[in-house]
């Protein structure tokens, strides 16, 4: 059976469109601009956060090894840019990692080590989900890296102690799936919305309420992004807000949790959505979190916009539905994402409860936008990270998320 799911299911293909290529038909010529100094790679490596995902920071050092030294033919001189799916290829190499935390699963599940087999297929599923990074509309790959991440999902919340749901969403005549996580089904419980960066779906914010929002008796409901995961047929635009004010109007459905005790928190561009929303729903919601949220700087100078990482650049047009080869139309593009210069920012202030955490030199959320949106109300807590991820930031900043969380709901 082992030898079935890799050699058939996983059996390597070399016509398949390779990731850097889907939003711009520049990427023969990309180089390691806009990287750190010796890191020649399209991805942005997240290595800190995957570590904290719970993947072994060893195997992950081991595949990154596999795909630099694979000889195989690349798009452009950035390490993973080997086009098919062979040895070598991001999504297949960590497909294979994904497929072998699978069979683990199923085998302790299979001999009642009911622990092991949730750990497991956590891993799968995270494992997958970075297969798919950046999730790409237009990716022949990355759809069977989401339907394998959602699955181990699902098997692995089957395993836990907390239930989960599949909250379907009707928006413009379509379904919308979220997925709503609960510490329990014995009474209502107020929830967080939570949403993540243009390079993140669903599947990977689960930690935070594993670790954080259930063992303080919050559900969290997970949306994705305009153009990602399941809210691929909606293009980013100035009304970034738009799914998630769909969302708010049919949590008064949603017979598990108390519609009147409702929490946003936005990571990076969510940040901006979430900002958005403690202004155009300030009446619906009970507090905001933004984490290292672009408002404005990114979309109002133009250097800095030109300064963004290839993978960046490529996730706003592949989002937005263009193509990235032409950096300074799609920075007159993105323009109205600033939400100083829609006039939500900097003007009268929401009398919304904010937590707005920041990074020092951020190029996507610098001081400026931090100072932005700590005007933006009048009962405003704000954060400054150190400059360098690590586990000991994302903990402790979740502690102190979660915590002022449970004083506003």
């Amino acid at each position: 059976m082992k030898e079935n799911l890799s050699e058939v299911l996983f059996k390597p293909r070399i016509n398949v469109v390779e990731t850097s290529t889907v939003s711009n038909s520049s990427a023969a010529q990309l180089s390691a601009v806009g990287q750190e100094e010796g890191r020649n790679w399209y991805r942005i490596l997240r290595r800190e956060y995957w570590a904290w995902l719970g993947l072994d920071p060893i195997e992950t050092e081991s595949l990154f090894a596999d795909i630099a030294m694979c000889d195989k033919p690349r798009t452009s001189e950035l390490l993973d840019t080997i086009g098919g799916y062979q040895p070598g290829n991001w999504n297949y190499e960590w497909m294979q990692r994904a497929v072998k935390h699978q069979i683990s699963a199923k085998d302790a599940e299979q001999n009642g080590q009911r622990d092991k087999a949730y750990q497991e297929f956590l891993l799968a599923s995270y494992s997958a989900t970075i297969a798919a990074y950046p999730h790409f509309k237009g990716d022949d790959l990355v759809a069977s890296a989401h339907a394998l991440a959602h699955s181990n999902l699902m098997a692995a919340t089957e395993q836990s102690k907390y239930e989960c749901k599949t909250i379907n969403v009707p928006i413009d005549g379509k379904q919308v799936a979220c997925y709503l996580h609960l510490p329990d089904t014995d009474s209502v419980k107020p929830v967080v919305m939570v949403s993540g960066g243009l390079d993140t779906i669903q599947t990977e914010l689960y930690p935070f309420f594993e670790r954080f929002l259930a063992p303080a008796g919050i559900a969290m409901l997970t949306v994705d992004m305009p153009g990602a995961g399941h809210c691929l047929n909606w293009k980013l635009q100035q009304d970034s807000s738009r799914i998630h004010l769909a969302i708010l109007d049919h949590l008064p459905k949603v017979p598990w949790v108390d519609d009147a005790r409702v929490a946003m928190l936005g990571y990076r561009f969510a940040g901006n959505v979430a900002a958005r929303l403690a202004f155009v729903a300030a009446e619906r919601l009970r507090a905001v979190v933004t984490i290292g949220a672009p408002v404005d700087r990114l979309f109002s100078d133009i250097q800095r916009f030109n300064n963004l990482p290839q993978m960046y650049q490529d996730c706003l047009a592949n989002r937005s539905g263009v193509n990235a080869s032409n950096t300074e139309g799609l920075y007159y593009r993105c323009m109205p994402l600033s939400l100083k210069t829609q006039g939500i920012l900097g003007g009268p202030r929401t009398k919304l409860p904010m937590f707005v955490v920041g990074r020092k030199n951020d190029a996507i959320c610098p001081e400026t936008d931090v100072s932005l949106l700590s005007m933006a109300s009048p009962n405003c807590k704000v954060e400054v990270l150190k400059e360098l991820d690590s586990l000991q930031n994302y903990n402790q900043i979740f502690t102190k998320v979660t915590h002022w969380l449970q004083k506003q709901l």
